[in-house]
């Protein structure tokens, strides 16, 4: 029969087929990346998240006890929430006069780079420009800049600019220098103290936008940038460019016949409804603003380069600014998942960029211990200090944003590790308990002698605990199904459950993941390989196993929502494609 079927394998081949499979997260599961649950609807309701709220404010009253010239506001909100789960700001007791003396969610920071994704999104949005796009379709005077490089123009003294596309200055592939405002040259210190040589005016750009220096000034960025040599040819390695987010800008203004702010304004601050977040200036009124004492960069402006850093903006607008992103307010929902997307590595394994993304990656932080993504973009600009923390797993955003003299990128590192550490497996445990209610249980249909039960642990997504189809045993007799593969018949497998992002009407379709091996297997095959987590390829297995036309991994859900349950839908029934069966849900 071919359920009894059995086959003798070789230790040799046995391991090889352990090795090949999946050891990722807890106990060597190898989850799909991406939610393994479907994301609380209520999260600020759940016990577990009061109890996180309540240590990270505690947290972040004892590490800003010692701020004397530091302000700092952290908010946390769900994109399923109308109101943040938490808001912390704290006003230190030293500032200039002229600004806030008590911050609050409206108050006004610099959001330095932050501001740059404002530049990637407004190509997005504006619909005619492609990111495979040469940048020189929009900004033709590019090509001129040869013309500036010193001595002679070659490959290593001038950008190749019909290589670099819209997207490689998205993502900071494009291998041009970083900026200009920042030139040492420029600034009222003498430098050849230091081994640098003395200097014409002809080789100093004469602006910056502090220190008594005008801004820059588009003319001056054509007249200048070609002097600088580019870093790597596009496409290489990612090298951070302020100037990209300038360039980039040049050509919105070219292609929607537009200035940038406008620009800006009518197709994403609108939209979102934030209304203080302003381009090129601070707020007319100082008094709105966090403004450390003795700053000098709140007000300035650095010219063209505002496009890059310059924007102000505070708590309320950035967390519209998050959920609007998360929500596809802005972008349908393909383009927005399109964006999300990791471009290019780094030499960091916990760091990839996006455009212009800084994507965070760690396996450290839930119970499950899988690799989970945090879509940030970090805002450094003088005494301030910022950070925009999206996670789509949990529909969650995170934005800190500080200024003073404690205020730095580390310092804002540490505070997002904090409370994504606290954070995170509360809200796994609210969707966790929402889970349990929604699917766990048994389904079962006496007719065909089938029954399915799910069920929740440390673990991610959920356990199938049991499954039979016409009296079989599926788990038991999973060699049977992949009998015309190279793997044993008897082979130990675990199935878990996963959602997907598909859905219609009534239904949702959820998909099963097969890990075969035991986790001191899977641990051996893992070992064998010299790349971490080698051995779990999810990505790969699903959807192999296919009857009629039909997926073995495939499960559809019928769901419905009770009257006065606000914690999400629960499920009625599954139905089984491939095995052409329907289970109602008991109990």
């Amino acid at each position: 029969m071919l359920f009894q079927s059995r086959r003798r394998q070789s230790p040799i081949a046995s391991l090889l087929v352990f090795a090949s499979v999946a050891f990722a997260a807890r106990d060597g599961l190898c989850p799909p990346l991406g939610p393994v649950l479907p994301a609380p609807i209520t999260p600020s309701s759940h016990p577990s998240v009061h109890a996180a709220i309540q240590s990270i404010t505690d947290r972040f009253q004892n590490l800003t006890a010692a701020f004397n010239t530091t302000g700092i506001s952290l908010a946390i909100q769900s994109i399923h929430e109308t109101d943040p789960m938490l808001q912390f700001h704290y006003t230190p007791p030293v500032f200039d006069k002229t600004g806030t003396s008590a911050i609050n969610s409206e108050t006004i920071y610099r959001i330095g780079s932050i501001s740059k994704m404002f530049a990637v999104l407004s190509v997005l949005t504006q619909g005619k420009m492609k990111m495979e796009d040469p940048i020189t379709k929009y900004v033709p005077e590019l090509l001129q800049l040869k013309r500036h490089a010193v001595p002679v123009a070659n490959d290593i003294t001038a950008v190749n600019w019909d290589q670099v596309t819209v997207g490689s200055l998205a993502s900071h592939m494009s291998g041009i220098g970083t900026d200009l405002a920042y030139d040492l040259a420029s600034f009222p210190v003498d430098l050849t103290q230091v081994g640098l040589p003395k200097l014409t005016n002809s080789s100093k750009t004469g602006c910056a936008g502090l220190f008594g220096l005008p801004s820059c000034t588009r003319a001056e960025f054509f007249r200048d940038f070609g002097k600088r040599n580019p870093v790597s040819a596009p496409w290489t390695n990612p090298v951070y460019s302020n100037v990209a987010s300038s360039i980039l800008s040049f050509a919105i203004e070219s292609a929607t016949k537009t200035d940038y702010a406008t620009y800006v304004q009518k197709a994403i601050f609108k939209p979102l409804g934030m209304a203080d977040t302003t381009i090129f200036h601070a707020p007319k009124d100082r008094s709105r603003g966090f403004i450390p004492e003795n700053d000098i960069w709140f007000g300035s402006s650095l010219g063209y380069e505002d496009v890059a850093g310059g924007f102000y903006s505070n708590t309320k607008d950035m967390l519209a600014f998050g959920v609007g992103i998360l929500n596809n307010r802005i972008l349908d929902p393909v383009a927005t998942r399109q964006w999300m997307k990791p471009v290019t590595s780094t030499s960091s394994p916990g760091l990839m960029l996006g455009g212009p993304w800084e994507i965070l990656r760690s396996d450290s932080v839930t119970r499950d211990e899988r690799l989970i993504e945090y879509y940030t973009k970090s805002g450094n600009l003088g005494p301030y200090n910022n950070v925009l923390c999206l996670i789509p797993d949990y529909g969650l955003v995170i934005t800190i944003l500080s200024g003073g003299d404690d205020s730095s990128s580390d310092m804002v590192d540490f505070a997002l590790t904090d409370v994504v550490r606290a954070v995170l497996p509360a809200v796994e445990d609210a969707g966790k308990t929402q889970a349990e209610a929604g699917f766990a249980g048994t389904y079962a249909d006496a007719r065909t002698n089938s029954s399915l039960t799910l069920s929740l642990d440390d673990g991610p997504g959920f356990a199938v605990a049991a499954w039979t189809v016409r009296g079989v045993d599926i788990i038991a007799n999973y060699g049977a199904f992949v009998a015309l593969g190279s793997a044993p018949a008897e082979i130990p497998v675990r199935v878990r459950l996963y959602p997907t992002n598909l859905g219609a009407g009534c239904e949702v379709a959820w998909r099963a993941s097969f890990d075969v091996g035991t986790p001191e297997q899977l641990a051996l095959g893992d070992a064998g390989r010299f790349w971490p987590k080698g051995s779990c390829h999810t990505w790969a297995n699903m959807d192999r196993l296919v009857y009629g036309f039909k997926s073995i991994d495939e499960f559809i859900f019928t769901v419905g929502q009770e009257k006065g349950n606000k914690a999400g839908t629960k499920a009625k029934s599954v139905s089984l494609p491939a095995f052409d069966v329907v289970l109602k849900r008991e109990g």
